[in-house]
């Protein structure tokens, strides 16, 4: 398996944080992937044939995605089929950076499940057309930034506050929803209403997947450390609310999920920024 991954322009920060692409030798043997849940929205560009996929500890269905599909937010992990031949490019937005690309207008987060095609978009159908004839990594993400930055609209001023106020959802701030809210005149269902509508999920929602987060990373850079350790560090009540997560988010419990890991298929994809 070839892997690239890239930082986007700078011109890009706060829209994509990162382009990604997978290829896989004609020669190789068939592997399953695992992607890890993540909040952020993925457009993937299959130039291979159809590749299935599960969600959780689901085995591989009929599903598939083909061309191009956005993915997200992934509230579980998925588990996805490469075969030889197979080639991927990835576009990982950040913060409303989908959004800003493709305008509210057009499609909202409320429409999304976690796999969809987007191919009724023509500008996306017309943009897969032209990547596919261009075979080099660095020349498709050069192609896209110029494309992207074609197309990016503003940020929305309702997001805008959102956005400003990304920093509170990592410190200790006992209700980062009632300071937004206070800062800006606001009652704390419309900040709540915001966020649905904006990224797709509630703050309730982010604050659970940021600790579940860190729990990954604390899991992937120190493989040994107790599982009760963990519990105390981040704040579980006990054990079963521990499992809980894992089982919400991965579809596995901490073992089963170690034991995943430790096979080398896990792929952990958590953007730079907030989301």
């Amino acid at each position: 398996m070839i892997t690239y991954k890239q930082k986007p322009d700078s011109r890009l920060a706060g829209v994509i944080d990162h382009f990604y692409a997978v290829q896989i030798p004609i020669h190789s043997e068939p592997i399953i992937q695992h992607l890890s849940p993540n909040l952020e929205l993925m457009l993937v560009f299959n130039f291979g044939d159809p590749i299935r996929y599960s969600f959780g500890n689901k085995a591989l269905a009929e599903h598939s995605f083909s061309q191009v599909t956005l993915i997200g937010p992934l509230r579980q992990m998925l588990n996805y089929e490469l075969r030889p031949g197979d080639d991927l490019l990835v576009i990982g937005f950040t913060l409303d950076g989908f959004f800003r690309f493709l305008s509210l207008e057009k499609i909202t987060i409320e429409s999304l499940t976690e796999s969809e095609s987007v191919l009724a978009f023509p500008s996306l159908n017309a943009l897969y057309l032209s990547l596919a004839d261009i075979p080099d990594f660095d020349l498709r993400v050069a192609y896209l930034t110029s494309h992207i930055l074609r197309e990016l609209s503003p940020s929305e001023d309702a997001a805008s506050t959102l956005l400003e106020h990304a920093s509170l959802f990592h410190q200790d701030v006992l209700n980062p929803v009632k300071v937004i809210a206070d800062q800006h005149s606001l009652s704390e269902r419309t900040v709540q209403l915001r966020f649905k509508k904006y990224v797709g999920y509630s703050p309730k929602e982010l604050l659970r997947f940021l600790r579940f987060k860190k729990v990954i990373q604390q899991v992937s850079n120190q493989p040994n450390t107790p599982w009760f350790d963990l519990i105390e560090a981040f704040g579980y009540h006990d054990q079963s609310h521990f499992i809980k997560d894992f089982k919400q988010y991965t579809g596995l419990s901490p073992k089963e999920f170690r034991k995943l890991q430790e096979n080398g298929n896990f792929c952990i994809s958590f953007p730079d920024q907030l989301y």
